[in-house]
């Protein structure tokens, strides 16, 4: 009969020691792991930090900012202002003179034959109302105020007889754009 040979407690053994092994490295590699979470943990949290630091810092910066760029837009519309109320003050230096050239004009157009009963300016528009002699009359007074440089394209409005002023006579109303020398015309 052969000798037998009892191998369990040696491999119970052995079975034991690779156990033991491989849960030594387990829980190496569990505390190594746990190292480098924790590490990295702390690395992301210092990052986290800084750039809530330099938020801090920007928001601060903008908050004192604040202050400097609310003066810069009042300063902004006070120029506005200043520019509207100077451009002003310059078209009416500019138009000083006018009124006194446009009837110069309006005289200088004017003949003996005809007479002026009103004359209005609203808005640059003149509107001239008169009584002529005769339709000669009221077409050279057409003619020299196109030649003449203040008064726009001149429209005749209307031209009515006035058998009760003469046979001839007629009475008429014109209007026209005033143009101040120096500014460009408009079109229309």
């Amino acid at each position: 009969m052969a000798i037998q040979f009892n191998l369990l407690p040696w491999r119970d053994e052995l079975r034991a020691k690779k156990e033991k092994s491989v849960k030594t490295s387990l829980g190496i590699a569990a505390i190594i792991g746990l190292a480098l979470g924790g590490l990295y943990y702390g690395y992301e949290k210092i990052r986290l930090g800084d750039h809530n630091a330099a938020l801090a810092q920007i928001t601060r910066a903008n908050q004192d900012i604040q202050p400097q760029i609310k003066e810069k837009r009042e300063l902004d519309t006070l120029k506005i202002k200043l520019n509207n109320q100077i451009d002003a003050i310059e078209a009416l230096q500019a138009d000083r003179a006018s009124a006194a050239h446009m009837l110069e004009e309006l005289s200088d157009a004017n003949n003996q034959d005809l007479f002026l009963t009103e004359f209005t300016l609203r808005d640059g528009n003149v509107n001239i109302t008169g009584i002529a002699k005769n339709d000669t009359e009221i077409s050279d007074l057409m003619k020299k105020l196109r030649a003449s440089q203040w008064y726009q394209e001149p429209r005749l409005i209307n031209i009515t007889s006035a058998p009760d002023l003469g046979e001839e006579v007629k009475t008429f109303n014109i209007t026209s754009q005033l143009l101040l020398p120096g500014r460009e015309q408009t079109g229309g």
